[in-house]
């Protein structure tokens, strides 16, 4: 009758080590299969960008040969003395002006600097480059408020700063055009305001560049458009090609610029920094939720770390549970409490 339980304590050890084989394979099988969200560091260079904010300015301090808005609400400027400007074909010699527009309203301005766009509470932005080879030429449109405070630059080689306006009421009267020159000294001051809807063209001066820091990303990035009379997805991303860094796993991801990127933010995700030149050039980091990449719309793919990766250092521990195991059936042979064959 002796036997009996040694049998029983020998069959019940070998299911505790087949469930220990088994439970360590399937927890990494699963942890292979889960992508938490992670902390991401992206540098990309785009023709195109499209994001939600709610940063209190857009673009640094910077100097335009043009400058176009579309979408005028209000127009102040006060001129260093008396200034001539034509309104509806007559000229008038005045100190200031003061005009309202709308949507439909659009000012010119020629020799300017701004300070830097003032948002108005969260807005939706676009940054576009038509042409990466057309240095210092980009567009921005915002569907939301925004103000800004230009300041008229000195002439120089026979060009003077000035400004064109169409569909702006000037003292209530009817919308209609209005232009002028600036002070030859500069220093003028005008104050834009823009409509919910407007966009915003900028030509800059010589080897001057725009940018800024730390707005936050608060939507969805996809790096793509739609053409015009199509329903296809096509890739705006430019060279060099974009590369993703996840700190914590220490891994970095190139991707082709002629592929699909969509970013998932989580949270304290920033546009850390930003400069216009050949593309939009982004460096984006904070915690993303999904990060994917393909070929097209319906073959994207995830590039984000699995748990697994995540759990890198603890790998070990998963590999030391069977040696493990295989110790402990060692010490209890040892100590005869597995019985005897």
């Amino acid at each position: 009758m002796a036997p009996e339980p040694e049998k029983t304590f020998r069959s019940w050890v070998a299911w505790l080590v087949g469930c220990v084989w088994i439970g360590t394979a399937l927890g990494i099988w699963i942890a292979t299969r889960i992508h938490p969200s992670t902390m991401a560091d992206i540098s990309v260079n785009t023709r195109k960008i499209t994001f939600l904010t709610n940063a209190s300015r857009i673009l640094g301090p910077s100097n335009e040969e043009q400058l176009t808005v579309s979408g005028v609400s209000s127009l102040q400027i006060q001129f260093h003395g008396l200034q001539s400007i034509t309104i509806g074909g007559s000229q008038k010699h005045v100190a200031s002006l003061r005009a309202e527009g709308d949507a439909r309203a659009t000012c010119l301005f020629y020799r300017v600097r701004s300070s830097g766009f003032e948002v108005l509470g969260s807005a939706v932005i676009t940054f576009e480059v038509a042409n990466a080879s057309t240095a210092g030429s980009f567009s921005l449109k915002s569907h939301g408020l925004m103000t800004d405070n230009l300041s008229s630059r000195a002439a120089e080689s026979n060009t003077q700063s000035g400004f064109e306006c169409r569909g702006l009421r000037i003292e209530g009267g009817p919308a209609g055009e209005v232009e002028g020159s600036f002070s030859p000294t500069g220093g003028d001051s005008i104050y834009v305001a823009t409509s919910p809807d407007t966009r915003l063209d900028f030509s800059l001066a010589g080897h001057a560049d725009v940018s800024d820091t730390q707005i936050p990303v608060l939507s969805e990035l996809r790096f793509s458009e739609i053409e015009p009379g199509t329903s296809e997805e096509k890739s705006v991303l430019l060279k060099p090609a974009p590369e993703v860094a996840f700190e914590k796993v220490m891994q970095k991801v190139t991707l082709n610029v002629a592929d699909l990127l969509v970013v998932v933010p989580q949270k304290n995700f920033y546009l850390r920094q930003f400069t216009v030149a050949d593309g939009v050039h982004l460096s984006l980091r904070g915690v993303v939720r999904d990060l994917r990449s393909g070929p097209g719309a319906k073959a994207l793919t995830t590039l984000m770390p699995s748990s697994y990766e995540h759990m890198n250092s603890m790998t070990r521990i998963y590999g030391a549970i069977p040696a493990l195991a295989g110790l402990l059936l060692g010490i209890l042979e040892r100590m005869n409490l597995l019985g005897k064959k």
